[in-house]
């Protein structure tokens, strides 16, 4: 039994080896991008953890700062006389731009500074301690110690491309200081980049005195983090809250999360199409079969060997597919890392470089999955198999096997499936439902497909005198209008890479087309300069308004705070912003909605989108947040766009902050110049004429406006990719399918040219019907992707990655992919016709005989 199907599915494929080449090709790209994907975030995520486990050690709890200003150092000795700590250690962690000195070419590179008290943290955090070059430097107690001394783990020694005994400039807002590499970090994680040095030493040399991020804590056996709590109660110093040591994991968890797995379902896109393209083949294959198949029905095969044959056949394509997909995701997982780290363009995972992690379930899971792709799109035919009647199929051949009887219930029932399912919410804030919704609409198109070229050959064959004005059109009409499932088939992997090659090109167009009028209303001002990072940002000079303002061309200066701030130890950092938004002022963010009134008492704050989704923080609600006095309350005003903080970010006016706080500080300018006057000279003017700006980081507005959208392009390169490859697949499948559809009708080819049709006719003829059919393919695909585009951009982005963006057509896109995809199957059947057509016509129908 097994031999006479190996027979049989050779044979097959040896008539349509385009189809089957293609079926498999479709299922090994989509195995092969979606586990190359999930290799490289997991390989990223498996060596941020370690570098995690590194930073915390055995630490059981930890209080951290809530804001990029660290907290008052006298908690340290509060909870060090606490009974229930064993040990502790305090530490401060920066985010650095570190240059080697004598290369003043070389761009600055971020670096991340742990600051540690070596004693105290030998107790909780061991993987942190240095370890002394003995070769490089004089070993001892003060090279430990010194005040100008950093260790470097060996990531960061590679990266920087220095050894023990070079010196290091870092740069700390305005100011950068210098240090002598003493040693390395032997206790570092493999790809973990770090650098230690002494907290006083850094206190004192990056103007952190008296202030730390963090202490980590060790507790006595049977004590608990709420215990603690309790017993510490509210003596803590405000901008500090407790978290677990799993915190930092979780919280680069989340921060990655929607990104993973977006990209892990976009990756599947090419395993929908294989699927169809696999229906496509195995329903072609079984209609030019069909003689064959009843032969073997009247000679006692019973119907489940039928349809196992067909199942089988599906099997065994997935089954190839999938191999060579996990090669080749092995493989292109390898590459990604070795090439551009583990963000996959993203920028999650800096500061990290991570060896390829196999993952053997997942290798299973994506192997079954190439399978199962291939079972599902053979699962139609087979079925139809099953309801065959071999004496009538081989006495009179036809299309029946196919069914279409229960298209328009089970279309129906998927699109109103969908249509619930894009009514709920996100599940544990990732959009489940709206991707099944998508995958239910796309399902209901491609079971509507018959219906759909069935009443395509009724309307056409009711054009009035198409016979005697066009015979070959009318031939291609009556051959649609005769046989609709033999269409139907050929069209399921076309409408499915057009639809989803849509759906991704609107939503990519769309969003993109959102960034750059959104940059356009955040970058009013010719130049911006900033002092310092998020997590350790410097402090503009008193007076730097007046001196910049005093400058040739400069017709405006706006000062800004731009402080990170923590509500959910588990969630990443959110970015709290103090510029002038007094009263109407506020209409110049990018507000999605109405500007509301504070009420008496409260002060009015601003928040972007991803503030209300993941904390609730819609407009009108009073809410607390870790700065002031815990009584003061904060009326949310109103809610506006912002594509740069994906986590959440909070505008408050500057002189509420500055009551508030206290804190008079800016690390953020923005200067807008008198027309015609030039930006690099007003910057050349500057740093002459202030010097002491001369650290700041200023940048035109065209420049980060481009900076922006290469960073949108990098993070979208797999999309594009993506959707390049569903348009291939598209083209191939369309091509293998006409190819081999050709060869399946030589005998039918052969009758029209004994009734008279010349070689040219029959060329014309199929030609037309291709172009028909794939007309109305496109047709219909672009109406599904459409829909599923609606998905994307009202549903998957919002409650993935939390902000909206308005619909945008890319019109020449579409045209250009839907007029290659026309051409390229035509001229795949006028090239196919012709070959079949290429014997004679009483060869061609000799099997009639």
């Amino acid at each position: 039994m097994t031999s006479l199907m190996r027979w049989i599915w050779v044979g097959q494929w040896r008539a349509s080896p385009g189809r089957a080449l293609t079926a498999v090709v479709a299922i090994a790209i989509g195995v092969a991008l979606g586990l190359a994907i999930h290799l490289v975030n997991r390989s990223a995520l498996q060596e941020f953890g370690a570098a995690i486990a590194v930073v915390n050690g055995d630490a059981q709890a930890r209080l951290e700062a809530t804001s990029g200003n660290g907290f008052d150092e006298s908690a340290w000795p509060l909870l060090a006389r606490e009974p229930l700590v064993q040990a502790g250690s305090p530490a401060i962690e920066l985010d650095l731009a570190a240059t080697v000195e004598g290369r003043p070419e070389a761009a600055p590179q971020r670096l991340k500074v742990v600051a540690i008290d070596p004693l105290r943290a030998a107790e909780v955090t061991p993987g942190l301690l240095p370890r002394v070059d003995q070769d490089a430097v004089e070993a001892g107690p003060a090279t430990l110690f010194g005040d100008d001394a950093i260790f470097l783990s060996e990531s960061a020694l590679k990266a920087l491309d220095l050894r023990p005994g070079a010196r290091l400039l870092l740069r700390s807002g305005l100011e950068t200081s210098r240090w002598r590499v003493a040693g390395t970090v032997p206790g570092a994680a493999p790809g973990q980049a770090i650098a230690v040095t002494d907290l006083g030493s850094a206190q004192w040399r990056f103007g952190w005195l008296g202030r730390i991020s963090r202490i980590d804590l060790r507790l006595v056996p049977g004590a608990t983090l709420s215990g603690l709590q309790e017993a510490v109660g509210a003596s803590l110093p405000p901008g500090a809250s407790w978290s677990g040591p799993d915190a930092s994991r979780q919280r680069m968890s989340n921060l990655s999360r929607a990104y993973r797995v977006n990209l892990n379902v976009l990756a599947l896109v090419a395993l929908f199409t294989g699927g169809f393209i696999v229906y496509s083949t195995v329903s072609l294959g079984v209609m030019r079969q069909q003689q064959e198949l009843s032969l073997l029905g009247v000679l006692g095969a019973p119907r489940s060997f039928l349809s196992t044959l067909v199942l089988g056949q599906g099997a065994v394509l997935g089954a190839l597919g999938a191999g060579l997909g996990l090669a080749g995701g092995i493989g292109i997982a390898a590459a990604m890392l070795a090439l551009t780290g583990g963000d996959l363009g993203g920028g999650y995972f800096q500061g990290v470089r991570p060896a390829l992690a196999l993952d053997p379930a997942a290798l299973a899971l994506f192997a079954a999955l190439g399978i199962g792709t291939g079972l599902a799109g053979s699962a139609v035919p087979a079925r139809a198999l099953r309801r065959l009647v071999p004496a009538r199929a081989l006495k009179g051949g036809g299309e029946a096997v196919l069914d279409r009887r229960n298209a328009a219930g089970w279309s129906a029932a998927l699109a109103l499936a969908g249509a619930v399912l894009v009514a709920l919410p996100p599940v544990a804030g990732l959009p489940l439902a709206a991707y099944a919704a998508i995958a239910a609409w796309l399902f209901a198109g491609i079971v509507f497909v018959p219906l759909l070229t069935r009443a395509l050959g009724w309307l056409l064959a009711a054009m009035p005198g198409l016979a005697w004005r066009r015979p070959a059109l009318w031939l291609a009409v009556q051959r649609i209008r005769g046989v609709p499932n033999s269409a139907s088939a050929a069209l399921a992997g076309v409408v499915a890479s057009v639809a989803l090659a849509t759906a991704m090109a609107i939503m990519v167009h769309s969003f993109r087309g959102s960034v750059e009028r959104w940059l356009d209303t955040v970058l009013p001002a010719d130049l911006y300069g900033r002092a310092g990072v998020a997590s350790a940002p410097g402090h503009l000079p008193e007076g730097a308004r007046e001196r910049l303002e005093s400058l040739p061309g400069v017709a405006a200066v706006e000062l800004q705070r731009a402080v990170e701030i923590v509500l959910d130890p588990a969630r990443p950092a959110a970015m709290l912003v103090s510029r002038p938004l007094a009263g109407e002022e506020a209409r110049r963010l990018p507000l999605t909605g109405a500007l509301l009134r504070a009420p008496p008492g409260a002060v009015a704050i601003h928040v972007s989108e991803a503030m209300v989704d993941l904390y609730g923080f819609a407009p009108g609600r009073l809410v607390t947040l870790p700065i002031g006095p815990a009584s003061q309350r904060f009326f949310v005003a109103s809610v506006w766009r912002d594509y740069a903080r994906q986590h959440g970010a909070i505008a408050i006016d500057a002189a509420d902050y500055l009551r508030i706080t206290g804190d008079g500080g800016v690390n953020e300018v923005s200067i807008r110049l008198q027309p015609p006057a030039d930006a690099q000279r007003v910057l050349d003017a500057l740093r002459e004429r202030v010097p002491e700006l001369a650290a700041v980081e200023f940048r035109s507005a065209a420049e980060l406006r481009a900076i922006s959208l290469r960073i949108f392009d990098r993070s979208f390169a797999v999309t594009y990719a993506l959707e390049a490859i569903a348009i291939v697949v598209g083209l191939f499948g369309v091509a293998a399918t006409y190819a081999g559809e050709a060869i399946a009708r030589a005998r039918e080819f052969g009758m029209l040219r004994h009734l008279g049709l010349t070689r040219g006719g029959v060329t014309r003829t199929f030609a037309l019907e291709s172009t028909l059919l794939i007309l109305a393919g496109l047709a219909w695909g672009a109406a599904v992707g459409t829909l599923i585009a609606m998905v994307l951009v009202h549903r998957v982005n919002p409650q993935s990655f939390h902000w909206t963006m308005d619909l945008a057509w890319p019109l020449p896109l579409l045209g250009v992919s839907a007029a290659a995809l026309l051409a390229f199957g035509v001229i795949a059947a006028v090239l196919a016709s012709r070959s079949a057509t290429g014997t004679g016509p009483v060869r061609a129908v000799r099997e009639d005989w």
